[in-house]
């Protein structure tokens, strides 16, 4: 909040006469205003997937979200089956930078267990994070805007007696 009367000119010079800096430079006023609280920073996070050449499919059900520090957000893969075998994978995940990966906390992941899918199935997998607030106190990332989580889908092999279950039917019941 501002006191009536000064100007944007004046809350600036008073700034400089402080002798406010960081990271070796003059931060920008913008800057200086973010960085009263750092839950008022915005990271979009990017979802992508890398290919192994697996039978199976992994999708980002969305390309990004924008997130304040400590905000919890939900993302969805998409996996899909076009074979006629069942198959079974596990979701490996990657963070770029990487040394933004301590701050990505993943609550919830469909990456921790193995996912089996039958010949031509389609499922939505979600994963639950957020990102921890510290991370604006690391040198490194407090100025950080953009954040990628990848995963790869690494096929397993199926147990035979999972491999034999017939589909689910979808047949309502009622």
């Amino acid at each position: 909040m501002t006191r009536p009367g000064r100007s944007f000119g004046t809350r600036m010079a008073l700034v400089a006469a402080l002798g406010v800096v960081a990271g070796g430079g003059w931060m920008a006023w913008a800057d200086l205003i973010r960085s009263a609280n750092p839950l008022d920073h915005v990271v979009r996070v990017h979802f992508t997937v890398a290919t192994n050449g697996g039978a199976s499919h992994l999708t980002p059900m969305q390309d990004s979200m924008k997130m304040h520090l400590g905000e919890t957000g939900i993302a969805f893969y998409e996996a899909e089956n076009p074979s006629d075998q069942a198959v079974s994978g596990q979701g490996q995940y990657s963070v770029s930078p990487p040394e933004a990966d301590p701050y990505l906390v993943r609550i919830a992941c469909f990456c921790t267990t193995q996912q089996s899918l039958q010949p031509h199935e389609r499922i939505e997998m979600p994963v639950t994070f957020y990102l921890d607030p510290s991370i604006a106190k690391d040198p490194k990332l407090g100025n950080l805007h953009d954040i990628t989580l990848s995963y790869t889908y690494h096929e397993a092999k199926l147990p035979g007696t999972q491999a034999s279950l017939s589909p689910v039917s979808t047949t309502p019941v009622n």
